[in-house]
């Protein structure tokens, strides 16, 4: 017999699943309830001290329950919170950074400024990587299911630009006479869609696992806003969406994106930040904690060098260092544009940073993936000891395990979070610390 049981949701995960209580203190996540409702539900995995569960029925909704615009919001899985207000979202979102600082990070009393939201929370992600899938020999586009190969398939989709969505819709049905790699044991596998917002260009990357045939009429002028079409070969099994071999097939490798008064020419391949307007207002306030005005900036995990030459274009010296030597070639080549001289870049791992300085940067900037900075990179900055440090992070929780580490030698000022992926569970957060003097 199924065990049923009474919960009330207490917050959210990760993946976006509910967070619920029973009476005696059970934990049970389920799917889509929210904080605050209550509802029964049916367990359908007992994990010991957790349980997974489905909703049966609500006994009591939240008013910050809404209705999501997206009409496969449910099935799909690409994003995790369209049925909470927006409101309400950025108030659990600051919660979220805050209580890690706590519990994580050991800070009594941490000084959180307000998230800073979208003034208009959809139609923003400016990179969409999607799963091609086939119905009645007809391709469609969208994303997997979670935890499957199914294809949800959509025509439009809310989070990402219009410009991608546009691109997407004059793209596809060019390319009739292939066949999905998922679906129809075709070798189309994915495209991945990249825009411009602020210049209003696009590039498109087919991957395949196979080669197309060099005579495809693909053109760019019949894609919206193209300026480039690139082929990418992946004849991998693993989860991966693009491999290492590439061709134009017309027009150009990369789009040029504007950002603080910036150029940035954008590869198919190259980091950059998926929310251009919050990215805009993430950097501003990194650069307003660094105050680079005459100072040398030493920038950790750079990528193609966004925020080193924002800060280079009022610092006395700015350093980057990347890993990928992609990237770094994307960043000198991004300086260039910018008639920036004032700026270096190095392929480098970040523990190797300082090594390659002379003298000890006045701000350092790190910015590094999820994981957090790994300890090496925290021994090192301990021992060099700059005087600032400017932390952008996209994970609240190792942001506050390796803030706990540089408590050592540094005082954590404040932090401000940045909504740059609404709909989703991510914050970013921007953190001013500084050494403590002796």
């Amino acid at each position: 017999m199924d065990k049923i049981v009474e919960v009330q949701g207490v917050d959210i995960g990760q993946e976006g699943q509910g967070i619920a209580k029973t009476q005696d203190g059970y934990t049970v996540f389920v799917p889509f309830l929210l904080p605050g409702e209550k509802g029964r539900v049916k367990i359908i995995k007992d994990e010991g001290s957790f349980g997974r569960g489905e909703l049966l029925e609500w006994t009591d909704k939240t008013s910050e329950r809404v209705e999501p615009i997206c009409p496969v919001y449910y099935e799909c899985g690409g994003c995790q919170l369209q049925h909470f207000s927006y409101e309400a979202q950025l108030i659990w979102k600051e919660k979220k950074v805050r209580d890690s600082l706590i519990r994580i990070g050991g800070l009594r009393n941490p000084k959180v400024k307000p998230i800073i939201g979208m003034e208009e929370p959809w139609y923003y992600r400016n990179r969409g990587q999607f799963v091609i899938g086939e119905q009645e020999g007809k391709l469609t586009w969208g994303f997997f299911a979670p935890k499957s190969h199914s294809v949800i398939a959509i025509d439009n989709c809310p989070i990402h630009h219009r410009y991608v969505n546009e691109a997407m819709q004059t793209l596809v049905p060019q390319l009739e006479g292939l066949h999905s790699y998922f679906e129809a044991r075709g070798s189309l596998r994915h495209i991945s869609m990249r825009c411009g917002v602020n210049t209003e260009e696009v590039l498109a990357t087919i991957v395949l696992s196979e080669p197309m045939n060099k005579k495809s009429k693909l053109n760019c002028q019949a894609v919206s806003r193209a300026v480039g079409i690139m082929e990418n070969i992946n004849k991998s099994r693993s989860s991966k969406i693009l491999g290492e071999k590439e061709r134009t097939i017309c027009g150009q490798n990369y789009l040029e994106e504007k950002l603080l008064n910036l150029r940035f020419r954008i590869s198919s391949q190259s980091f950059f930040q998926n929310n251009t307007l919050q990215t805009e207002k993430l950097y501003q306030k990194a650069l307003e904690y660094a105050e680079p005005q005459g100072k040398k900036i030493l920038d950790l995990y750079s990528g193609i060098g966004s925020i080193t030459l924002a800060m280079a274009t009022k610092a006395r010296e700015a350093v980057g260092v990347e890993i990928v030597k992609a990237a770094v070639k994307d960043a000198e080549l991004n300086a260039k544009l910018n008639g920036l001289s004032n700026v270096r870049f190095y392929a480098l791992d970040a523990a190797n940073a300082f090594k390659q300085e002379n003298s000890t940067p006045d701000v350092l900037v790190v910015d590094p993936p999820r994981k957090g900075v790994e300890n090496r990179v925290l021994d090192s900055i301990l021992d060099l000891a700059p005087k600032t440090i400017v932390y952008v992070s996209c994970n609240p929780d190792t942001l506050a395990r390796d803030i706990r580490i540089l408590s050592s030698k540094y005082e954590f000022i404040e932090a401000t979070p940045v909504d740059v992926f609404t709909q989703t569970t991510h914050v970013e957060t921007v953190v001013l610390m500084s050494r403590v003097e002796k």
